[in-house]
């Protein structure tokens, strides 16, 4: 098995898109721990775009799959538009957040397959995302870099 290095512009890429996918996992403004579906103030806790969300696993489970088709539907116009790519992060960074809260319900219900398999169906859903948000960031950087 071969492994290739990566470019000084796919590395720089890669740190971009991680930059956006932590910005919006990071603890809360005020400090504190809070609970999943919390704003630690007895509200609930708004995703990127302000929608509040329910703590349980059917409202996350809608949450999850509205934002995927959100994601999955900006895909194909964002491979051309470098402009896209920040709102495909975005949702990539929504999808990963509802991911933790539902693999976090899962953790508390240990022996439902139910819990455990959303919970795995949620990793793969981030994991998608936030490869096609690194893959639209390589091609439009690749598109806007100058011939050789």
């Amino acid at each position: 098995m071969s492994t290739t290095r990566p470019t000084t512009g796919t590395r720089l890429a890669r740190a971009l898109v991680c930059a956006l996918l932590t910005a919006g996992c990071g603890p809360q403004t005020g400090g504190g721990t809070v609970t999943p579906g919390t704003s630690g103030s007895g509200g609930s806790d708004p995703d990127p775009q302000g929608v509040t969300e329910g703590e349980g696993m059917g409202e996350l489970r809608k949450r999850l799959g509205d934002l995927v088709d959100r994601e999955r539907g900006l895909r194909p116009s964002a491979t051309s538009d470098a402009g896209k790519c920040e709102e495909l992060c975005e949702l990539a960074t929504s999808i990963c957040s509802v991911q933790e809260k539902l693999c976090e319900l899962a953790d508390d219900h240990p022996d439902d397959d139910a819990y455990q398999g959303l919970c795995r169906e949620a990793r793969n859903e981030c994991r998608e995302a936030q490869e096609s948000c690194v893959r639209c960031v390589e091609t439009n950087q690749n598109q806007s870099l100058p011939p050789q």
